[in-house]
This record gives structure tokens, C-alpha cells and sequence, in this order.
């Protein structure tokens, strides 16, 4: 009895042809179609240089190439850009070509039938699809390491390696973007990747503090130690900047240069990483005497850019699915998902409010609702509408935080710290919101539940 050999999955992927002529590059296209890939037509390597940077391409065939140095660098180009494209080489009948140095290169011998170009179109395509996997598992990897900076697109992965490169030396570093965009998990990211959890990360937010505070928590006093001191062997992070008494500017720049601060008639070296955020125009700043010139030219030297949401849209999917997890743990419920419609919704917003405002928005839609799947309906009501928008939004603001806090509140079963860690907010804020919706004090009779004598 004869037993039949399990049958071969092919890889799936689109294949390239290149060639001079019109002529070959119809019998390369057939070729690999009847070999059951999807196939596209360049006449030039500059062309295919194009496609493959651009499009997500398994394989080129590239018929009777010139010089195999071209082509090597072009497979060095993809490889820097973390393209998986593999090239198949066929040379002119009687001339012999020289083994390309790079693994990603196969040579085709004559003859050149249909059924050996096939054989190398399998192999060629199968490990592209293997190392596409690894580069999406690295990405993957990479963006949980990072926590707030998930993400599969191209301005991501390039900020990631920014990243790196800033962990290899501790000078100042500047870290520019939109509010919400997550310039604080850049800095954090910095400091992880190059301090370790183990070390320091102190934040000083300087648009929340007076300059006198600033200066107690920079240098400390009697009852204190300053945060200067505190972050040795670690970093020190400055949250709005631009914040910052342009004194202090003026301060913070000659402690960057002197890698030291006066404490009395004595100097203390930094041995703190300095690290700045900003979502402000620090140049136009500059000109208006309105932030140090000094201080800017310091950071200048190492800027990062954080780009705004709707420039990398293709993270929005996986961030979605990041902040739907930590709800679902949260409030201790299966994970949820999005559906297609909603998803699509999600793509079509501007995100004004960046990374932030799409966490709060999964937030609350999370907390009014238990349903497995997420739909369009329930995400409308917190996006922000345009001036120019024909749609009236359902609700007012102060109806939807009230709707949101009641439902949240209801599904804990009255349990204020519960809710209140749920929603983000003081438990002295939930109670008194609960206060003016007309619910009893806490711990009163009814307590958990409104009180009937409100009205409604």
C-alpha cells in the first residue's frame, strides 16, 4: 500500500521580473505566474530598486544582468531598510558570471526551462517569507521592549534606532514632537536602553512648577535632596522645557557645559543624563528672547523627532490592540477586540491629541462597555468633531464624562477605588463627581447606587 506524500505549501509572495527587453520580461512574467506567484515588470534595475524599497516583494528575477556589483548594492540597500527581497540572476547563454558575495543572491545556470527557474523561485521565496517573519517578530519584540513605542511603521523602527544610537553616550539630548505623540516613553526608552531599570529616571515637569520649586527640586535643601543629585548614574528628564524661567535655562546650559553645578563655594560634577522635551517652536522661541540661546544650541546637537499619529498611521492597529489589553487586565475582563468598521473609523481620524487621545478613547469606550467587539457606534461619540462637520455629536462633553463615570461605577459594583483607578482619576475627584450626580455620600445607606429622590 502506498502512502502519499503530504502536499507542498507554497510560499506566498510577489516576484519581480527584470529585463532589457519587452520580449523577456513577457516570458519571465509567465514564468513565474505559471509558477503561481503574483509578478509585476521592470525594464531597469533603477526601477526595481524603486519597487522593492516601496512594495513588500519576495523575489526578482533579473535577466542577463550587467554587473553583478549593481546588484549587490541594491541587495545592501534593502537589507539596511529591512527588506527580505531575494534575487534570482539569470546570465546570457555561454557567459559565465561570478558568484555574488551576498547570500541573498542566487545564480540560475543554463539551461534556463521553466521548471529550474520555478525551483529557485520556491527557494528564493520561502526564505523571504522566513526572514520577513523574523524582521516582523524583532519589530514586535523591539516595540514591547519599549512599551509606548509599539508600532510597525517606517518612522517607528527609524526612531527606534535613533534610540540606540542615543544610548551610546550620555549627551544632552532634545526630543521634539506634538503633545501626546509619546515623547515621554522616547525619553524613557533612552534611559532603559542605556542606564537600565536599575538606575535612576527622574522627571521634572516644568510647566506644572514655579521657579521656586524648580530651583528646590534641581538643587535641594535642608529637608531634600535635588533631583541633580538623585538621577547620578541615571537621567534627568525636563518635560516642557520651554517652561523652564529662561534663569533657569541660562542655569541648566552652564551645568551641561561645566558637567558640573555650583553648590556653594564647591562644584559637583553631573553625572546625570540630561534629557529635554518639547513640544514647542524652540527656535522661534530663541528669537524672541524667550528661551536661551545657549541652552538650545546645547541640545541641538542631539535631537530626536517623535512623528505625530496620523504620520504613522500603520501603528494605529497594533497601539489599539495594546491599550485594549491593558483595559481588559485592568478591569479584569477577556480581551476585546475592534471590529473592521471601527478599525477603519480609527484610520480615517486626524488624532489631533496623538497617542493619548487614542488610549482614552479605547479607555472610556472600554469602561461603558463589555461587549467582546468594539464597534463604530460606541468610538464615534469621542472623536473630536471639525468645525466643518455636518454631524452633531450625541452628547455633550459633560454628559459623556458623566455617562462614562456612572457606567464605570456601576460595573464595580459601587467600589469607588476600583472605579476611580480605572478611570485615571483621584478617588476625592470620583466622590465628588458622584456627589453632584446625587449619590449618597461614601459608605452612606444606598452608597453604591443613585439616590431615588434625584431627579433624572
Amino acid at each position: 500500500m502506498s502512502i502519499a506524500s503530504p502536499a507542498t505549501i507554497r510560499p506566498q509572495g510577489k516576484v519581480v521580473a527584470c529585463a532589457s527587453t519587452e520580449a523577456a520580461r513577457q516570458h519571465l512574467e509567465l514564468t513565474i505566474r505559471r509558477a503561481g506567484y503574483d509578478s509585476v515588470c521592470v525594464a531597469t534595475l533603477a526601477e526595481l530598486r524603486t519597487i522593492a524599497l516601496n512594495e513588500s516583494i519576495a523575489a526578482a528575477i533579473i535577466d542577463e544582468p550587467q554587473s553583478v556589483a549593481d546588484i549587490e548594492t541594491i541587495d545592501a540597500e534593502l537589507r539596511r531598510a529591512e527588506r527580505p527581497t531575494q534575487f534570482i540572476l539569470l546570465p546570457t547563454i555561454g557567459q559565465r558570471m561570478a558568484a555574488p558575495r551576498s547570500v541573498s543572491c542566487d545564480v540560475v545556470e543554463p539551461p534556463l526551462t521553466p521548471e529550474r527557474i520555478g525551483r529557485a523561485l520556491f527557494t528564493a521565496v520561502g526564505r523571504a517569507q522566513l526572514i520577513n517573519e523574523n524582521i516582523q517578530l524583532r519589530q514586535k519584540l523591539e516595540g514591547r521592549m519599549f512599551d509606548g513605542l509599539l508600532g510597525v511603521s517606517e518612522a517607528t523602527r527609524h526612531l527606534r534606532n535613533q534610540i540606540h544610537e542615543a544610548a551610546e553616550h550620555d549627551k544632552p539630548i532634545l526630543v521634539q514632537g506634538e503633545a501626546g505623540c509619546g515623547k515621554s516613553e522616547v525619553a524613557r526608552a533612552i534611559h532603559l536602553t542605556r542606564s537600565g531599570p536599575g538606575q535612576p529616571l527622574l522627571t521634572i515637569r516644568c510647566n506644572l512648577l514655579t521657579a521656586a520649586v524648580v530651583e528646590r527640586e534641581l538643587f535641594g535643601d535642608d529637608q531634600m535632596e535635588g533631583r541633580l543629585s538623585a538621577a547620578t548614574d541615571g537621567t534627568l528628564v525636563f518635560e516642557d522645557v520651554e517652561a523652564l524661567a529662561v534663569s533657569h535655562q541660562h542655569q541648566l546650559a552652564e551645568i551641561i557645559r561645566n558637567n558640573a553645578w555650583r553648590n556653594g563655594d564647591n562644584y559637583v560634577p553631573l553625572r546625570a543624563r540630561i534629557i529635554c522635551t518639547t513640544s514647542a517652536n524652540l527656535q522661534q522661541l530663541a528669537r524672541n528672547d524667550q528661551f536661551s540661546r545657549e541652552l538650545l544650541s546645547i541640545l541641538e546637537r542631539g535631537v530626536l523627532n517623535v512623528a505625530p499619529l496620523r504620520e504613522r498611521m500603520e501603528d494605529l492597529p497594533v497601539l489599539a490592540e495594546h491599550f485594549l489589553q491593558q483595559c481588559s487586565v485592568r478591569e479584569g475582563q477577556p480581551i476585546r477586540r475592534v471590529s473592521d468598521d471601527t478599525l477603519s473609523r480609527l484610520l480615517t481620524y486626524d488624532w489631533p491629541g496623538n497617542i493619548r487621545e487614542l488610549e482614552n478613547v479605547i479607555t472610556r469606550v472600554c469602561s461603558l462597555s463589555t461587549v467582546p467587539t468594539i464597534s463604530a457606534d460606541e468610538v464615534e461619540p469621542w472623536l473630536e468633531k471639525t468645525d466643518d462637520s455636518t454631524e452633531l455629536p450625541g452628547l455633550t462633553l459633560r454628559e459623556m464624562e458623566r455617562k462614562l463615570i456612572e457606567a464605570t461605577f456601576n460595573r464595580f459594583g459601587g467600589n469607588r477605588e476600583l472605579t476611580a483607578k480605572a478611570l485615571k482619576i483621584g478617588i476625592r475627584t470620583l466622590s465628588g463627581k458622584l456627589r453632584e450626580y446625587g449619590y449618597p455620600p461614601r459608605g452612606g445607606p444606598g452608597s453604591n447606587r443613585k439616590s431615588e429622590q434625584r431627579v433624572a
